[in-house]
């Protein structure tokens, strides 16, 4: 059939298009980029992205057709209209004729074209435009924002050559994720040295060069569409650092990191720690690796350290999600956010080449008494520690329980009282359980633990010898 009206044209499309669905749409293309959810929320109301979009229309137009843009999941550029959508005639060009688009209207999700002339036949000719898309209004990670092309009548203001799929103008993403390259703290505590270091392959029981432990993790920043501007990621590692403590009264200092022994530094970033020794603060200003060495000997000579406070093992250590400060784009707001550190947090722990055994319970009270014996088997000496909780969940600092002597028995039952009365008070009643740590080698040792009720004895199970 031979139309000679050109009039009927697009009512013929619109009819076509109803019959036979997307096989006579146009198609919309987008750009597809990525944006970053965090940099987006936080821009400025100027920061804008020109989306460049093309439509390939699939019927004849007429005069005074209309043609709609429709965004979902964001918003024009607010303003005038020039800032808003290309306000110039839009002229689609294909193969065998052409038309123009007229700029009629825009709103914050909308922006209207009329037909103002048609050449020969317009199916397969091109629709260019440029679509300025304010940020901020895809702030969400995974949101998607995409672009719809749809014409209707000019007569009776019936839908045709609808697209059949929107375009993809962006999606959201989130732009700061978990460290990659994780290496977590595993360094075993020598009871050699007085629990001072590491141990080495090649210690020979005097020299402790290269014994130190490091956590090292790369930070990530990604560089998307809209990006903020990184200001710091800080990440807090908890453990237990009083071994920063280089005057063993006053508590951890910044300048325990900086003078003296310096036992613990960072690369790629600052590192500073509380004065309880509970956690190190480690911050970057630009994302990347980073690398917290703990242990390092004091002299060039490589000799043990001979301040600070000993190590504490067996130890876990902890790393709480990182938390990111940033600004948005073109001057807009601060923001802040946080990433786990992994999907455990943990970083890792230290173990102990000595003595560390637990007693799950010890009973104080009227008619009480304590039988705690650590037998050392073995040709070295080494100092006690003691840690202690009570039934209440209160813990004591450590404190001593003196020294087990090579080839000895040491009864260990009045500093486990003295330890008590001087953390509880000398009237406590209750259950405390023990931790005891020896400088001397694991398998040479072993604890006995019992208590005496008005003359009967009874044996508490502890994990050195597994039996009453």
């Amino acid at each position: 059939m031979k139309l000679t009206n050109k009039v009927g044209y697009s009512a013929i499309a619109a009819a076509v298009s109803l019959a036979c669905g997307a096989a006579y749409a146009a198609t919309i293309t987008g750009p597809g980029v990525t944006f970053s959810a965090e940099g987006n929320a936080a821009s400025a109301a100027t920061a804008r992205y020109d989306a460049a979009v093309t439509s390939v229309v699939a019927a004849d137009y007429i005069a005074n057709d209309t043609v709609t843009l429709t965004l979902t999941n964001g918003e024009f550029q607010s303003g005038t209209a020039t800032n808003a959508v290309a306000t110039s005639n839009v002229t689609c060009t294909g193969p065998n004729g052409s038309m123009v688009l007229g700029f009629l209207s825009r709103s914050g999700t909308t922006a209207n074209y009329r037909v103002t002339g048609t050449t020969n036949t317009q199916v397969g000719a091109t629709c260019a435009f440029t679509a300025p898309i304010l940020r901020r209004s895809m702030g969400t990670a995974g949101a998607v924002t995409t672009l719809a092309w749809s014409a209707n009548t000019a007569q009776s203001q019936i839908a045709f050559d609808v697209a059949a799929a929107p375009a993809t103008i962006g999606t959201a993403r989130t732009q700061f994720t978990s460290p990659s390259s994780i290496t977590t703290l595993n360094g075993i505590v020598d009871v050699d040295s007085g629990r001072y270091q590491f141990t080495v392959a090649s210690n020979d029981g005097s020299v402790y060069t290269g014994t130190e432990d490091t956590l090292s993790f790369t930070t990530q920043n990604r560089s998307d569409d809209g990006a903020a501007t990184l200001t710091s990621i800080v990440a807090v590692i908890s453990g237990d650092f009083s071994f920063l403590d280089n005057n063993g009264s006053a508590g951890c200092q910044v300048s325990d990191l900086t003078t003296g022994h310096g036992r613990a530094s960072a690369t790629g970033g600052t590192l500073s720690v509380n004065s309880a020794c509970s956690a190190l603060t480690y911050t970057q200003t630009t994302a990347g690796a980073a690398s917290i060495t703990l242990g390092a000997a004091s002299a060039a000579t490589g000799t043990a350290v001979t301040n600070g406070s000993v190590f504490t093992a067996p130890q876990s250590f902890s790393v709480a999600p990182l938390t990111y400060a940033y600004a948005g784009a073109s001057g807009g707001s601060t923001g802040s956010g946080a990433v786990n550190f992994s999907s455990t947090g943990s970083a890792g722990a230290w173990s102990l080449n000595g003595a560390s055994v637990k007693i799950g319970y010890m009973p104080y009270g009227t008619g009480i008494s304590r039988i705690v014996y650590l037998t050392n088997r073995s040709t070295q000496s080494g100092g006690i520690e003691v840690t202690a909780i009570n039934d209440a969940g209160v813990a004591c600092p450590a404190f001593s329980g003196g020294t087990s002597t090579a080839g000895s028995v040491t009864n260990l039952s009045a500093a486990l009282d003295a330890g008590v009365a001087a953390c509880y008070g000398a009237d406590f009643r209750g259950k405390v359980a023990f931790d005891i740590t020896a400088n001397v080698p694991a398998n040479r040792a072993e604890v006995y633990s019992a208590y005496n009720v008005n003359g009967d004895r009874v044996a508490v199970i502890n994990d050195s010898n597994g039996r009453p």
